[in-house]
């Protein structure tokens, strides 16, 4: 993909999310509804985005997704990808899943990922997951523009 468009794409997305959570009054779990919803429409090679919410200490449970795979219920902290950028607070980029230590397949199609943590007042309330079916997928340039948009939660 050319990174003029992902970036177009990704502005695009903002505006569309920005304007939907700012004109109306709604929960985090509705607005991440609606992230995925315009993320998931925008970006159609993607095989799954969604969020994990803390649950309680330590654990992550799905919360709004949109994927036609059936993903993992809960991750706790010290498993896979998600649970490691839960863990550090930090984005997570894997090129190739196969190669990931501890990592946990939810599904077959993904071969590389993205994962986000979303904080509200220096408190991780969930994280951002992406998959995708291609090598090397994601790179900076997802990063700065999802970060960007889990602030807006």
């Amino acid at each position: 993909m050319d990174l003029i468009d992902k970036t177009s794409r990704y502005k695009q997305s903002i505006q569309k999310i920005d304007s939907v959570i700012t004109d109306y009054d709604m929960s985090e779990i509705g607005k991440m509804a609606i992230v995925c919803s315009i993320l998931k429409s925008e970006f159609k090679e993607w095989i799954f985005c969604g969020f994990y919410r803390v649950s309680s200490k330590n654990l992550l449970e799905i919360g709004p997704y949109q994927s036609d795979v059936i993903p993992c219920g809960h991750i706790s902290f010290d498993r896979g990808v998600c649970g490691a950028a839960a863990k550090t607070e930090q984005t997570i980029i894997v090129g190739n899943v196969m190669n990931y230590p501890n990592y946990i397949s939810c599904d077959d199609k993904t071969i590389s990922e993205i994962v986000i943590p979303v904080l509200k007042n220096n408190q991780l309330i969930a994280v951002l997951d992406i998959d995708g079916d291609q090598y090397d997928q994601f790179d900076h340039i997802d990063q700065k523009y999802l970060e960007e948009i889990t602030n807006l939660i």
